[in-house]
């Protein structure tokens, strides 16, 4: 469902340039492993916070990981290490959800920890944060099929990270 909503907002800043660079990063936190062992997981976002940030003078603004973001029921708590490390980031998250209404779905308590992708770029000084919906019974069981996808949960998300870009970019 991120890389879906992300697609569109891809579009979408296409046809309206945001007058702020957008890079999207594009990893999967188990990738090929497990994390009940923790092997061979957060590979990609390890292997760019190792390679790509501390060779070079690149350093966004900020970034957010938008994943399981589709569900039809759609709550979005904050998440502990994003909260430690970005707080600010949540802020900006989280506020822009409830000026866009979205106040059933953006609600502003720290509720799960969770290793993703985030963490290696917390490690290396990237402040990130993950915005996931961990309520979703269906994650990797048969059953996490396209009938628990919501298009309304997507065009939430969506304007909230379009919204994020737009002011970032009046911000500079």
């Amino acid at each position: 469902s991120g890389t879906a909503m992300l697609l569109v907002l891809a579009e979408a800043l296409k046809a309206a340039p945001p007058g702020v660079g957008v890079d999207f990063l594009f990893t999967d936190g188990e990738d090929y492993g497990s994390f009940d062992t923790m092997t061979d997981v957060l590979v990609g976002a390890s292997y760019y916070a190792e390679h790509i940030l501390p060779d070079s003078a690149y350093r966004p603004m900020f970034g957010v990981l938008w994943d399981m973001i589709g569900h039809r029921n759609l709550r979005l708590h904050q998440e502990a290490f994003s909260q430690e490390a970005a707080p600010e980031v949540n802020r900006l998250v989280w506020d822009a959800g409830l000026r866009l209404g979205y106040t059933d779905i953006f609600v502003p308590q720290v509720r799960y920890q969770i290793q993703d992708d985030h963490v290696p770029l917390i490690k290396k000084g990237f402040r990130i944060i993950d915005v996931i919906d961990l309520d979703f019974p269906w994650h990797h069981t048969p059953y996490d099929t396209i009938d628990k996808v919501s298009a309304a949960s997507l065009e939430a998300v969506g304007k909230v990270a379009l919204l994020l870009i737009q002011e970032a970019g009046t911000e500079r």
